[in-house]
C-alpha cells in the first residue's frame, strides 16, 4: 500500500508546485507591470487627450484607433490588440474577483504587445499602461500560493 501512495504523493507535490511556481510568475509580471505603470504616469508617457477609463479609484488610459485610421499591417497589429485589451476589459467590469487573463490570454496579449511595438505604433505607451493596468488587476486577483500539506 505504501508504495502505491508514494508516486501518487509525489506526483500531487510536483503538480502543486508548477501551480505555485506559475502564481509566482503571474505576481512577477503584475508587479513589474504595476512599476512600469508608475513610471508611465509619473513622466507623463500618455499623450494629452488620450482618454481614461477607471475601476475603483484607479484612472488607465484606454486609447482605441478609429477604424478608418487602422489600414495596412500597423493597422491590423493595432486591431489585435484591442481586441485583447476589450477582452481584459469586459473580464476586469463583469466581475471583482474572478481573473482578468488565462495564460493562455496573457501570452496573447504580450505577443500582440510586442507585435505593434515592433510596427512602431505612436499609441504604444497608453495600451502599454492600459495592459499593465489589467496585469497587475489580474495578480491581485490571483489567490495566494498555499503550501502542500506535509505528509508522514
Amino acid at each position: 500500500m505504501k508504495k502505491r501512495l508514494l508516486p501518487a504523493l509525489v506526483l500531487l507535490a510536483l503538480g502543486t508546485a508548477q501551480v505555485a511556481h506559475a502564481q509566482a510568475n503571474l505576481i512577477r509580471l503584475g508587479i513589474n507591470a504595476a512599476i512600469l505603470a508608475n513610471r508611465a504616469n509619473k513622466s507623463g508617457a500618455v499623450a494629452e487627450g488620450t482618454p481614461l477609463s477607471s475601476y475603483q479609484g484607479q484612472t488607465f488610459p484606454m486609447q482605441r484607433t478609429p477604424t478608418e485610421e487602422l489600414a495596412g499591417e500597423k493597422g491590423e497589429k493595432t486591431r489585435v490588440l484591442e481586441a485583447e485589451l476589450d477582452r481584459c476589459h469586459s473580464a476586469l467590469v463583469s466581475s471583482a474577483s474572478g481573473p482578468i487573463c488565462t495564460p493562455a490570454q496573457l501570452a496573447a496579449l504580450q505577443t500582440a504587445m510586442r507585435n505593434l511595438a515592433k510596427a512602431k505604433s505612436i499609441n504604444m505607451p497608453a495600451y502599454q499602461q492600459e495592459a499593465n493596468f489589467y496585469l497587475a488587476e489580474n495578480t491581485r486577483r490571483q489567490p495566494a500560493a498555499t503550501p502542500a500539506p506535509a505528509t508522514n
